[in-house]
């Protein structure tokens, strides 16, 4: 597999999955197995020795990517195997998904969300104040030498079929926040790419379809892979007025915030 010689394997992403766990993924005979099977690799089914296996991978995502009817012309190939990948994680006791951090609800992201606002010194409001329409994570960060006071809203999504109704919150609550992201798994960037590549019309995988989306709202990206949060995307910054976000915080700091 050709990745780049400096290419970092804990930055670097592939279909939302890191490059150090795409190696790793590589190692694995049942993975590469499917990987065959997926990319539809000739002699999938022969008797080839690990290094002839990963070889004829290699040369079947060449041809893919250079094929101008296939969904993978010019794709990175780091994104090929990724995603082919992907399509294996109901598989081999769900290995495949266990590497994209999938995970069975919503609720589960918010461990690892509110470590990082402790960590980046945020505190949590227990409740919203009046007011303020619904969200999943509001949280506040008091002034301080370096820094303004700000108010941060992040929504937990899970569900694809639920994404443009949870953007459309996002919306409602964006003019009182200075930023908005949106929190998810590997395993749900990956899965609206592929939605994106399966959609009518569509002739070119697009990694950027989701950062996309979310860059003309505004909205940042955070991904959630357990207990590591890491910012895929920046937000738009929005400026509040000064009077505002200070009651606000006040507001937070008497209903007593979850954390900070």
């Amino acid at each position: 597999m050709r990745f780049g010689l400096f290419t970092d394997p804990d930055t670097t992403r592939f279909c939302y999955l890191r490059l150090r766990r795409l190696k790793e993924a590589m190692k694995s005979p049942q993975i590469v197995d499917g990987v065959m099977r997926e990319l539809s690799v000739p002699g999938a089914e022969a008797t080839l020795s690990p290094r002839q296996k990963l070889a004829a991978i290699d040369l079947q995502i060449d041809r893919l990517r250079a094929d101008e009817t296939s969904v993978w012309f010019g794709a990175a190939p780091g994104e090929v195997l990724a995603a082919a990948i992907f399509n294996l994680r109901k598989l081999h006791d769900d290995a495949a998904g266990k590497l994209f951090s999938d995970v069975a609800h919503e609720d589960d992201l918010g461990p690892g969300i509110r470590m990082w606002l402790n960590v980046m010194g945020f505190a949590e409001y227990k409740d919203a104040p009046a007011g303020l329409p619904k969200v999943d994570v509001l949280a506040y960060q008091a002034g301080r030498l370096m820094t303004k006071p700000r108010i941060l809203g992040i929504e937990l999504h899970n569900d694809l079929s639920e994404l443009e109704p949870t953007l459309a919150r996002m919306n409602v609550v964006a003019p009182y926040t200075n930023v908005m992201y949106l929190a998810c798994t590997p395993a749900f960037g990956a899965e609206y790419l592929l939605a994106s590549g399966n959609a009518p019309g569509a002739r070119r995988w697009d990694p950027s379809a989701l950062r996309r989306r979310l860059t003309a709202l505004g909205f940042g990206l955070f991904v959630v892979e357990g207990d590591a949060v890491s910012e895929s995307l920046a937000p738009r910054e929005r400026q509040l007025d000064l009077e505002t976000v200070m009651k606000l915080i006040d507001a937070g700091k008497a209903g007593g915030p979850t954390g900070g």
